[in-house]
C-alpha cells in the first residue's frame, strides 16, 4: 500500500522501519488501511507520531485517533487551525474518524478484507474525499448486485459516476440480470450498449411472442395428456422468458423433466459465470449435479452454426446417435469443410444451414464423395464410395444447390452404415485377420473412432444389394424425380428432399 514512487528505493532496513511504526499506529488505535490516506507518516517516527497525537488532543476533544487526523495535527499549527481541519475533515464522515470506515460498512467486509480491498485498487479513498462511494455502494446492493462481485470490481466505483451507476444497474434489472455483472457495468459505453441493446432487443421479441411461443412449443412436442401439458407449461414459459427458443426447447425435451425450481435453480446460477441462455443440457446436467457439464457433445449443435455462420435456431434438428460424435476434432473439421464448400464449391451460408451434417464428416470423406459424384474421381474411387450410376445421373442433372447436399450427405451415410454394420459382424467373427475386411481407410476410422455410447446394433444395415435398400432408394429417388419432372426450371427446385 505505500507509495513507493515518493519513498524512492526502500531497502530492507527501511521496511523494518516502516513496519515497526505502522505497528506502533495500530496500538494507538488507528487501523492498518487508513494508511492510504496518508502514508507519508511512515516518514515521522515514534516521537513525532506522539507529538501529533498529543496536539489532536489539545486542539479539539477526539474519542478516536486516525491517521487521517493525525494528518491535520501538525505541530507548528494554530490549535484553532487544527480545530477547524478537524471538523471539516470529519462533518462529511457521518461519525466516522477516518473515509475508509464508511465504505466498510457499507460493504460489510472486515479489515483484512478491506486491506485486500485497497491494495489492489488505492484510488477507492486516495487523497481526495469521494463522498458518493459509499452510495453507490448502497445503490448497486438495492439493485441487486452482491458484495463478492463488488470486492473483486471496486474500480467501478471510482471510475463511472453515481448516476452512471444507476442507469446502468436499473437496466440489467429490468431486463433480469441479476445478481448484476459488475464487469459489464464497468465497461466503456460502446461495450455496455453492445451487450445490452442485445439483450434488450431479445427480452423484447419473448415478451410480444410469450404467448404463442408456448403454444407453439406444446405443437412441436410429441402428443401427451391434458395433465402432462398442465404440468410443463410453466417450465416452457420460464425458459421462454429467459431468453431460449422454441427451436431450443423442442430439439432438447428432456429438460422438461426436471421440476421448475430445479430449472430456475440452474438458470440463475449459470448466469454470473455469463453462460445466459447456456446449452439445456448443460442446465438439466447442472441441475442434477451441482456441476457445469464439460462433455463436448452439448457444443455440437454451437460449433456448426458457428462454422457455418448462422444461429443455432436456424439449424435442423441434429440426430442424437453416433453420426455427428465420430470426428475428434468437430470445431477444425467443420471449418475446413465449410471453407471448401463455400469458397472452393460455391454453396452459401443457407444452404449449408439446410444440411449441416455435411460439415461434420472427415474432410476427406466429403472430398471422395463429391467428386464420385460429380465425376472427377475416377471408377474405381466411385466404386469405393458405393455411388450408384442412377445418384450420380441426379446429381449431374440439377443444378439445385441444395439438392447436391443433400445427396452427398446421402452418399456419405449409406456408405458409413454400411462399413459400420460390416465391422461389427466381423468384430463378432474374427478374432484377428484384419486384412478380411476391404473397407476404406476414412470409412473405418470413421466407425472405430465413434466413442458415443450407442450400440452399433442400432444403425440400420443397408447393402448394395439388400431389396429393403433397394426400396429406399426408389423411394427418395421417386420423390426427386416428382421435382425433376414438375418443372423444367432448376433453379424453382423445392430443395428439401425428405428422409436424405
Amino acid at each position: 500500500m505505500l507509495e513507493t514512487q515518493k519513498f524512492g528505493n526502500v531497502t530492507d532496513s527501511q521496511l523494518k522501519t516502516f513496519a515497526a511504526r505502522l505497528s506502533y499506529l495500530i496500538q494507538i488505535g488507528c487501523k492498518a488501511y487508513e494508511l492510504v490516506e496518508y502514508p507519508m507518516i511512515l516518514l515521522l517516527n515514534k516521537s513525532e507520531i506522539n507529538q501529533r497525537v498529543e496536539k489532536l488532543h489539545l486542539a479539539c476533544d477526539v474519542d478516536s485517533i486516525s491517521i487521517g487526523l493525525l494528518r491535520l495535527a501538525t505541530p507548528t499549527k494554530l490549535n484553532s487551525t487544527v480545530k477547524a481541519d478537524v471538523v471539516r475533515y470529519l462533518r462529511p464522515l457521518g461519525g466516522c474518524v477516518n473515509k475508509v470506515d464508511e465504505i466498510v460498512q457499507e460493504l460489510g467486509c472486515s479489515r483484512t478484507k478491506m486491506m485486500e480491498i485497497l491494495t489492489r485498487n488505492p484510488r477507492l479513498v486516495g487523497n481526495h474525499y469521494r463522498k458518493d462511494i459509499a452510495e453507490k455502494v448502497r445503490c448497486l446492493v438495492s439493485l441487486g448486485a452482491r458484495h463478492d462481485d463488488i470486492y473483486r470490481n471496486t474500480n467501478v466505483l471510482n471510475n463511472k459516476t453515481l448516476a452512471t451507476i444507476r442507469s446502468r444497474a436499473e437496466r440489467l434489472r429490468d431486463i433480469g440480470w441479476l445478481p448484476l455483472p459488475m464487469g459489464l457495468i464497468g465497461r466503456e459505453d460502446a461495450g455496455f450498449e453492445a451487450v445490452v441493446g442485445q439483450q434488450e432487443t431479445q427480452r423484447s421479441l419473448i415478451d410480444r411472442c410469450h404467448v404463442a411461443g408456448v403454444s407453439d412449443v406444446i405443437r412441436l412436442l410429441p402428443p401427451m395428456s391434458a395433465n402432462r401439458i398442465v404440468t410443463i407449461r410453466p417450465r416452457i414459459e420460464y425458459l421462454l422468458s429467459q431468453g431460449y427458443a422454441v427451436s431450443d426447447i423442442v430439439s432438447y425435451p428432456q429438460i422438461l423433466i426436471m421440476s421448475l425450481e430445479k430449472i430456475r435453480m440452474a438458470v440463475d446460477e449459470l448466469k454470473p459465470y455469463h453462460l445466459d441462455c447456456a446449452d439445456l443440457a448443460m442446465v438439466r446436467h447442472y441441475a442434477q449435479s451441482r456441476r457445469i457439464l464439460s462433455s463436448r457433445r452439448i457444443h455440437i449443435r454451437s460449433v456448426i452454426a458457428g462454422a457455418i455462420g448462422c444461429s443455432r435456431s436456424a439449424l435442423p434438428l441434429l440426430p442424437t446417435d453416433s453420426s455427428i460424435r465420430a470426428v475428434k476434432d468437430i470445431h477444425r473439421t467443420a471449418v475446413v469443410n465449410t471453407n471448401y464448400l463455400r469458397d472452393k464449391l460455391g454453396f452459401t451460408t443457407e444452404d449449408l444451414a439446410s444440411v449441416p451434417l455435411v460439415v461434420v464428416h472427415a474432410p476427406d470423406v466429403v472430398r471422395r464423395h463429391w467428386n464420385a459424384l460429380d465425376g472427377t474421381d475416377d471408377s474405381q474411387t466411385e466404386q469405393s464410395c458405393g455411388v450408384s450410376q442412377q445418384a450420380k445421373a441426379l446429381f449431374r442433372r440439377h443444378a439445385d444447390r441444395r439438392l447436391r447436399l443433400s445427396l452427398l450427405q446421402y452418399s456419405i451415410e449409406k456408405e458409413a452404415n454400411f462399413v459400420h454394420a460390416c465391422v461389427s459382424t466381423w468384430a463378432e467373427d474374427s478374432d484377428d485377420e484384419d486384412d478380411e475386411l476391404p473397407v476404406t481407410r476414412s470409412a473405418s476410422a470413421t466407425a472405430v473412432d465413434d466413442d458415443s455410447d450407442v450400440d452399433g446394433d442400432d444403425l440400420t444395415f443397408h447393402d448394395d444389394n439388400d431389396d429393403d435398400d433397394e426400396v429406399v432408394d426408389r423411394r427418395i429417388y421417386a420423390k426427386v424425380e416428382i421435382v425433376d419432372e414438375s418443372d423444367s426450371n432448376d433453379d424453382d427446385v423445392d430443395p428439401l428432399v425428405t428422409g436424405v
